[in-house]
This record gives structure tokens, sequence and C-alpha cells, in this order.
């Protein structure tokens, strides 16, 4: 019995093969690396649960003049309010996002809370529930000087709304 010898023939097929193998290897890692990324995407930005924080104490730029138009929850069309950035750092408060809405035009709901969110008759109140883009959000957050409560306060500040009791 002779000894098989291999073919060249075999060895450029097993070659190829290991080529083949190897691009799908690759493109497979791709894909998996891919779709890590658009799922990272998709949490870029405000998340249920983030705090937007505006301390009284903290310096705010003399040129702030933001003020971002408001929708209650109640939806009632043509009625909003104003969170002007200047009269809730001078009464401090906070925005805590809520929830995601993702059908309606303001994607996010959120609770304010603090002294007044404006000036004048635009005022949401002393506590309020809102609905709010994603956009406007990062806006307030970049004034207060981004999401969270300082982690040098040494106090919390509870608004009690309008519950009556003093």
């Amino acid at each position: 019995m002779r000894g098989h010898r291999g073919s060249s023939h075999d060895s450029k097929l097993s070659g190829i093969i290991g080529v083949v193998l190897g691009m799908v290897a690759i493109g497979l890692a791709g894909m998996v690396g891919t779709l890590s990324l658009i799922r990272q995407v998709g949490e870029i930005g405000p998340k249920v649960g983030d705090i937007v924080a505006f301390d009284p104490l903290d310096s705010i730029s003399a040129d702030m003049k933001t003020r971002i138009a408001a929708m209650p929850t109640d939806g009632q069309p043509g009625v909003a309010c104003v969170l002007d950035v200047r009269a809730m750092h001078e009464g401090g408060g906070s925005i805590i996002v809520e929830s995601r809405q993702p059908m309606t035009a303001h994607g996010m709901r959120v609770h304010w809370a603090g002294a007044r969110s404006s000036s004048d008759g635009a005022n949401c109140g002393s506590s309020a529930d809102l609905l709010l883009n994603q956009d406007d959000i990062e806006t307030l957050a970049m004034a207060a000087g981004g999401f969270g409560v300082p982690a040098n306060k040494t106090h919390v500040v509870l608004w009690a709304g309008s519950s009556g009791a003093r």
C-alpha cells in the first residue's frame, strides 16, 4: 500500500477554508461590537432617576438667561409653564427624571420641586409634573453644573410644596 500524500489541491482548499473562517470570525466580532455600540448610544443622555439640582448658594453666570417651556403632564393643550434657570438658581430646587415618554414630542416626564420655576406669570409653581425633551433636560443640567446633587453639600433641602404645614 502506498501512503497517501497530500495533493496541492488539498492544501489550497484548507488555506481557503482557513481564510473564510477567519473572515467569518472577524465579521461576527464586528457585529457584536456594533450591536454593543448601538445599545450604548441608546443609553446616552438623561436616564430615569437622574437629578438636576439648582443650589442658591452656587454662583451663576450673569448672562445665563435660559428659559425653557415645559408642558404639564395633565395634557391641557396650549398650557405651558416656564423653567427659568435664573429663578431656579435664586430659589433653589431640583428636577428628577421620572420616566421616558417615547411616543410624545416631549420624551421625558420630570418632577420639578423648588421655590419657583419662574419669576413671572409663567411659573410652574413649587411642585409640578412636567414633560420635557432630552435637549431641554441636558440644557438645564449644564446650567446647574451637571447631573446629580453636589457631593460637597452637607445638607439636603426637601421642598414641602403647598402642603400648608409651616
